[in-house]
């Protein structure tokens, strides 16, 4: 568990410094407040003091020698749920731009249900309309976003 901890934290630190240096680029004022990168600057310099503290936190720890857990990713039924995860993703971003949002995201949504461990048809009914049907007219409607439609037009 350690040793995954310090990966992610050090991955975040770098992350929050990339992004630092790059907020910098960008002027942090302008002449009516507020510049493109005066938010990106203070989150991402948040970001880096919140992951130097859990870095010193992390090396502070004493060390269990029983623990000889050394995985950084998860086993077992983890590692079958981060799989279906990870490859639900990788299919939903492939047909997106044939399918549509819509349809793409009903059935994502529902797999998604279903590799996370619930199986009541409702729940996942309910979810699956809600996170493609609701989504795409909250965005398309209220926020004024284009989402793909797909070559169905639905």
């Amino acid at each position: 568990m350690r040793q995954g901890r310090l990966v992610a934290t050090g991955a975040m630190l770098v992350f929050c410094l990339f992004a630092i240096w790059q907020s910098l680029l960008l002027p942090l004022t302008d002449r009516l407040g507020p510049g493109p990168g005066f938010f990106p600057f203070w989150l991402a310099l948040i970001g880096t003091v919140l992951a130097v503290a859990l870095l010193v936190s992390t090396f502070r720890e004493a060390a269990d020698p029983s623990d000889g857990e050394t995985r950084i990713l998860p086993h077992g039924p983890g590692a079958m749920r981060w799989l279906a995860i990870v490859l639900l993703l990788a299919a939903v971003t492939l047909v997106m731009e044939y399918v549509g949002f819509r349809i793409s995201m009903l059935v994502f949504n529902a797999a998604l249900v279903i590799a996370l461990g619930d199986r009541r048809w409702w729940v996942i009914a309910v979810f699956s309309a809600l996170g493609s049907f609701g989504v795409y007219y909250v965005f398309t409607t209220w926020l004024d976003v284009l989402l793909p439609v797909g070559q169905l037009g639905i």
